[in-house]
């Protein structure tokens, strides 16, 4: 019933972990999908030192990124929903139980996303729409995606996949927002409100981050692709160009309060000019002008007023 793929590199530390908490799930018709992309330690040998269980399926290629891995465990994949699963996440037991719950009962949305916890720096908390707790409903993605969304909280419909881009291969950062954003232009969003995923940050191996400046590129690529998608849909879901916008600003404060006109100059020319173009003349303007920082952080606050007021959900911590 549901194909899970697991991107592997370097994870032999994780990896045992993570595949146990996939075969203690209380839901069983499943098959793993582990894609091994060119890793360098004994991750493989410790996965068939754990286990010889037959659900679980091995498949070697040489290293080309986790976009690759993870397009190619879809393409291997033998069932009609896809979830993904990092090599150092977890899950707990009804995770699996549950999203096959909103399958079942939305079984024409092809896009679940499930609450989850989180323990990174230090630090531990529910992502959790508080409005949608312990419930399993529709929802619209773009009331706030960061909320919604986790890689590891995800199953996707193999038909609503194929119709998208996949992740986009060679992109650093973003990948997964490129992919789930556009799934969610694409079809209805389940929601899961019970955190039942773990996402498990500070491990090593894991990818660190970087100064804005070197990411950028993927970042706007992520939006690009995106908004390209909602075109293709014909500007259907409104909410979309809310948030994006709500999302940009906080970017653009960013680069503002760092006094950096120059990256936040190339991030916006780099963006297509249809999305800079959902901004007022003046916003545009002020943004990029030193001299008017008060009137651009003035417009944002602002309009970061005006979407609180919207009570979409926001992140807890």
């Amino acid at each position: 019933m549901i194909s899970i793929v697991i991107p592997l590199y370097n994870k032999a530390h994780t990896i045992k972990r993570t595949l146990g908490s996939v075969l203690a799930q209380t839901f069983e018709n499943f098959e793993v999908v582990i894609i091994d992309d060119g890793s360098t330690d004994n991750g493989i040998d410790v996965i068939e030192q754990f286990t010889s269980d037959e659900r679980v399926k091995i498949i070697r290629q040489n290293n080309q990124g986790v976009s690759v891995a993870r397009n190619e465990g879809v393409k291997n994949s033998k069932f009609d929903y896809v979830a993904f699963l990092d090599g150092d996440d977890e899950w707990l037991p009804e995770y699996l139980e549950h999203m096959h719950k909103a399958i079942e009962k939305y079984p024409d949305a092809g896009f679940i996303c499930g609450a989850g916890k989180v323990t990174s720096g230090g630090k531990e908390y529910i992502r959790l729409a508080e409005k949608y707790k312990e419930q399993i409903t529709l929802i619209d993605f773009f009331e706030n995606p960061h909320v919604f969304v986790h890689t590891s909280a995800t199953i996707v419909s193999k038909k609503i996949f194929n119709k998208t881009y996949g992740f986009p291969p060679g992109m650093k950062r973003n990948q997964d927002y490129a992919l789930f954003f556009a799934v969610a232009l694409l079809t209805e969003t389940v929601y899961c409100g019970f955190p039942l995923s773990i996402y498990v940050g500070d491990v090593e191996g894991q990818a660190t981050t970087k100064p804005f400046e070197e990411v950028m590129q993927h970042v706007i690529k992520r939006y690009n692709l995106v908004y390209e998608t909602w075109l293709k849909q014909g500007k259907k879901n409104k909410n979309f160009i809310v948030f994006m916008k709500y999302e940009l600003r906080h970017t653009f404060l960013f680069l503002i309060n760092q006094n950096k006109y120059d990256v936040l100059t190339k991030f916006t020319l780099g963006l297509d000019k249809g999305i800079m173009n959902q901004f007022s003349s003046i916003e545009k303007h002020s943004i990029k002008n030193k001299g008017l920082k008060s009137v651009a952080k003035g417009i944002i606050y602002i309009s970061k007023i005006r979407w609180r007021l919207r009570g979409f959900p926001r992140l807890q911590y």
